[in-house]
């Protein structure tokens, strides 16, 4: 399993003009093969600040989203606000328990 944790930072007012590109990558990007998990939020106390999380069944699935069309579209998508700040790291996780 692949593990990808990450943020992403835009200026806090343009949270509500990106929510709808979000929202369409989020679900075309569910229904992709090997998509375990796909989710961002918005974190609480830090305005601007979007948490990424995703689990993937293999390097393949991964490799392939990265290369899907709605992929292109949200790279176009967030080229529309100022991004100040991205890190986003893929995992290979060997073991899992459930806490």
């Amino acid at each position: 399993m692949i593990i990808v944790t990450g943020h992403l930072r835009v200026a806090p007012d343009a949270i509500e003009a990106l929510r709808p590109a979000a929202k369409r990558t989020l679900e075309a990007t569910r229904q992709e093969k090997g998509c375990i998990l796909y989710a961002f939020a918005e974190d609480l106390i830090d305005p601007g600040l979007i948490r990424i999380v995703e689990r993937w069944e293999d390097w393949p699935s991964l490799e392939a989203h990265g290369k899907a069309p709605h992929m292109d579209a949200w790279r176009a998508d967030l080229k529309n606000v100022e991004i100040i700040d991205r890190e986003v790291i893929a995992h290979g996780a060997g073991e899992e328990r459930i806490l």
